[in-house]
């Protein structure tokens, strides 16, 4: 078929083809946050909100129920028990969160490796191949940017960009992994309404444990 055409023409035609036959990568956002380093050890949350094409359809959706909710942009351990429960009742009835949580519970281990680990576990459950993810850490400082990065890279995981979430940058996605990390550690240090409401969210496919 490229009998007879100049080098620059037969280049041009397999340049093409090659786009042709590499697919778009998947556009992925995840948003990491953990609990427990105070703990020493024997309790080790991290959670992962994992978006894809709903993310911009999601956020006013999450504000509004933290409006409703009566949490506003508190972080789960100064939020009011009430505005808790309702906050995760609100979560459950909205199908566009759905699938799209995930946590883990460890016990020991450094505590940057667990992070990488469960969000690139995460990853493998989610996002189809190829991807690119960026990914938002709550309290990454800017130092161990590179540090999580190579952790990743190390685990497969298709980073397009890491970075770090300050306490004053946070917003309604990155408060959603806290509260999940804030439900998890509560149940697992048996609270019954979180145990009750973390076994509701698994049920009704809103929340994954790895």
């Amino acid at each position: 078929m490229l009998q007879g055409m100049s080098a620059i023409a037969k280049s041009a035609v397999s340049s093409t083809v090659s786009r042709m036959a590499s697919p778009t990568p998947q556009k992925l956002y995840a948003y990491v946050d953990e609990s427990g380093q105070d703990t020493a050890g024997r309790l080790f949350v991290v959670s992962v909100l994992l978006l894809a094409e709903e993310r911009d359809a999601l956020l006013p959706r999450l504000e509004g129920i933290e409006t409703r909710s009566g949490k506003q942009n508190t972080k789960w351990q100064k939020t009011r028990h009430s505005y808790r429960q309702a906050y995760m009742e609100a979560l459950r009835q909205l199908p566009l969160v759905h699938q799209t949580l995930f946590f883990d519970v460890l016990r020991h281990g450094n505590y940057m490796e667990l992070t990488a680990l469960t969000t690139a576990r995460a990853l493998q459950r989610k996002a189809t191949t190829p991807y690119k993810v960026t990914v938002f850490v709550d309290g990454l400082r800017r130092q161990e940017i590179p540090i999580f990065s190579k952790m990743l890279r190390r685990l497969q995981v298709q980073t397009s960009k890491v970075r770090g979430v300050r306490r004053e940058e946070n917003d309604a996605f990155i408060r959603l992994a806290d509260a999940l990390c804030g439900l998890v550690r509560d149940a697992e240090e048996q609270q019954p309404w979180a145990q009750e409401m973390l076994a509701l969210l698994q049920q009704h496919g809103v929340v994954t444990r790895l």
